[in-house]
């Protein structure tokens, strides 16, 4: 990883838009920047402890996960490099953004229509057979490319296995996918689709697919629940 001097950096940060920040030691600091050149650049605290993100810093996953998805026809962000700013005590990696709209974007002007949820759902199926799983999944880091395909952004916090997810995690994956009630919402008219169309892919063992699908049900119904009880 290439170390960045203190002004290199700022040349590079020079007229850029701040899309996100967070608080270090009481003090707010950008966190994604949107560079003149539309390029984006995300920034890492370097951890203090000897953790995995201190053995391999959070640029080199993200490095390696756009491979990999790559080499797997997923489409994803192209990386243009990753560094170390020593000054500041941050990694970060520098990217081109993937083209199109989060999923979260679409939904905020048009319904999950039946065509979508089964495309959607044969997508995630098709990580969980690769052995992707994305932790940190949701529907702000799914985009929708204007080739009409599916691809994953935001991708440090992903983990790849030599063989098909297990059935619980693929279970344990699909809860991160519906976490928000706004997402749950969007997809809910047809959430059936999704999953018939997961499931006619995965070509599970009957009682893996029963089980998959009253955990995935489950998920509409609590959610639906909550609403109901704060009414």
């Amino acid at each position: 990883m290439q170390s960045v001097p203190l002004a290199r950096y700022y040349d590079l940060i020079e007229g850029a838009e701040i899309l996100s920040s967070e608080y270090v030691d009481g003090q707010l600091s950008p966190k994604v920047l949107r560079l003149r050149d539309q390029s984006i650049l995300k920034l890492f605290r370097i951890k203090r402890l000897l953790t995995s993100a201190r053995l391999v810093p959070y640029p080199i996953r993200f490095r390696r996960h756009a491979h990999r998805l790559q080499t797997a026809d997923i489409p994803t962000v192209e990386i243009q490099g990753v560094f170390k700013i020593v000054a500041l005590q941050r990694t970060a990696v520098h990217y081109s953004p993937l083209e199109g709209q989060t999923l979260r974007e679409h939904c905020e002007h048009h319904a999950i229509d039946r065509q979508l949820a089964s495309q959607l759902g044969i997508f995630f199926q098709r990580l969980h057979h690769s052995g992707i799983y994305f932790r940190s999944i949701h529907f702000g880091n799914v985009v929708l490319t204007p080739r009409s395909q599916v691809g994953l952004i935001d991708i440090a916090d992903m983990r790849f296995r030599r063989g098909p997810l297990t059935l619980n995690l693929r279970i344990r994956n699909l809860r991160h996918l519906f976490r928000y009630d706004s997402d749950l919402g969007c997809l809910s008219p047809a959430r059936h689709i999704f999953i018939d169309a997961y499931c006619a892919s995965a070509e599970l063992p009957s009682s893996n697919e029963r089980r998959l699908r009253e955990r995935y049900e489950a998920y509409f119904t609590a959610s639906a629940a909550q609403h109901n009880s704060q009414a």
